[in-house]
């Protein structure tokens, strides 16, 4: 698989398959934030639960009622982005 491609299958806004996963940044029953080679993801919604996850294949399953999906940056994006937006006001100073 190419490091930007991923896969998201949504299934009656009740489970989701996803390809593509490198960590879990976090979770609870609320709220699921997921990092991979689409930079950052948080699902929402209620009852959530990681089903499967296996890093080494970057594939993780959710069940739960699924409510929203919102892509982000992942951590590392928005590290090089501040760093470059310091480095400018240090110029600009």
């Amino acid at each position: 698989m190419s490091d930007n491609k991923h896969r998201l299958i949504i299934e009656d806004r009740a489970g989701i398959m996803l390809s593509g996963v490198t960590d879990v940044v976090g979770f609870d029953d609320c709220r699921i934030e997921l990092t991979g080679s689409f930079g950052g993801l948080d699902i929402l919604g209620e009852g959530l639960k990681i089903a499967s996850l296996d890093l080494e294949e970057g594939k993780v399953s959710i069940s739960g009622r699924i409510d929203a999906i919102s892509y982000g940056e992942s951590k590392e994006d928005k590290k090089a982005r501040n760093k470059g937006k310091k480095a400018l006001a240090r110029l600009l100073k």
